[in-house]
């Protein structure tokens, strides 16, 4: 007798392990940022889509929270406290992870989100182009030293300037998230009067006599990712019906905004409290520079960038390399 209740015993531990550990988080942690390239994660929050795909996968009971972080540097930082799952952001600081992270948690891409112009702005008449700037400049960025824009600039320096002289402009960036570096280049208060950013912000600038001194597509040879989400192999690996329910909502979610891009206005609108106008924010998404796709388009380029300039140690070798297999049948580069 006490021989079978040991085995019953044993038995019933072995499956409580098992159940243990194959359960899939309680509670899903995701964020966005401020911006329209965030669209996809504007409507997936709008309109519960990763509930919906965890209820098809069988956990309806998964509790989805959102955050709102300013930079990607702030987004790794969660992502590697475990306090987020999935983090959002530019290219630059996506790649910084993915390097130093592959011999354990083994970071990256789920997804590109949106390829579209970034421009560096000023509102300074003498300003023409980069090498007009002086150490007495300013320009605001957010993530200042490791964001896309960073890289966009460092990539215009080296081109201009030399590749060894890739940081000359590094002492004048400011960091402040896009709407506080906006609200400090228009003052017109500061010593910011400069700006590398992302769409709406710089088409305000612009609407508010700034003009352009460069644009990341001329850097780049056209247009390519400016946006992405990434994740740990632990966690994909550990949550894969939680993993799947992210990428099957930012399919949906990208479908319905190339579909439907005024309701994807609307929603974006509706999240910032009702503080922009949904034609102006149409009419930004409609631009035919801006793409919202899940193809990732040179981030090769970009990354080996990166790499000759020291900011990675590893050299991936396929656009492939960087992100996970579930993007990998799509056009990328």
């Amino acid at each position: 007798m006490k021989t079978v209740l040991g085995k019953v015993a044993a038995l019933a531990a072995a499956m409580t392990f098992a159940a243990t550990a194959n359960a899939e988080v309680s509670e899903l942690r995701l964020m966005s940022q401020f911006g329209i390239g965030y669209m996809q994660l504007t409507v997936m929050k709008a309109e519960k889509l990763v509930e919906k795909n965890l209820a098809r996968a069988g956990l309806p009971a998964t509790k989805v929270t959102w955050a709102t972080l300013g930079a990607g540097a702030a987004a790794n930082d969660a992502l590697l406290s475990g306090s987020l799952h999935m983090a959002a952001g530019g290219t630059g600081p996506a790649f910084i992870l993915w390097d130093r992270t592959r011999a354990n948690l083994d970071v990256r891409g789920i997804a590109a989100l949106a390829s579209m112009p970034n421009m560096l702005v000023t509102r300074d008449p003498r300003i023409q182009n980069i090498k007009d700037f002086t150490e007495k400049d300013r320009i605001a960025m957010a993530g200042a030293g490791s964001s896309v824009q960073t890289i966009y600039l460092q990539m215009a320096v080296a081109k201009e300037f030399g590749q060894e002289n890739f940081r000359k402009l590094n002492p004048l960036m400011v960091n402040l998230p896009h709407p506080e570096g906006l609200r400090a280049m228009l003052s017109g208060s500061g010593e910011i009067r400069s700006q590398f950013t992302s769409p709406p912000f710089q088409n305000t600038a612009l609407d508010q006599g700034a003009k352009v001194v460069l644009n990341s597509y001329d850097i780049m040879g056209g247009p390519n990712t400016f946006l992405m989400v990434w994740t740990t192999s632990k966690f994909r690996n550990e949550n894969p019906k939680s993993y799947g329910a992210i990428v099957a909502a930012l399919k949906e979610a990208t479908d319905l905004i190339n579909t439907d891009k005024r309701r994807a206005a609307e929603m974006y609108v509706a999240e910032g409290g009702g503080k922009e106008n949904v034609d102006r924010i149409l009419a930004l998404m409609s631009d035919p520079q801006v793409r919202y796709t899940l193809a990732p388009e040179r981030v090769l380029r970009y990354a080996e960038f990166m790499y000759t300039i020291g900011t990675l140690k590893n050299k991936p070798a396929s656009w492939k390399d960087l992100f996970f297999p579930d993007v990998h049948d799509l056009a990328g580069s």
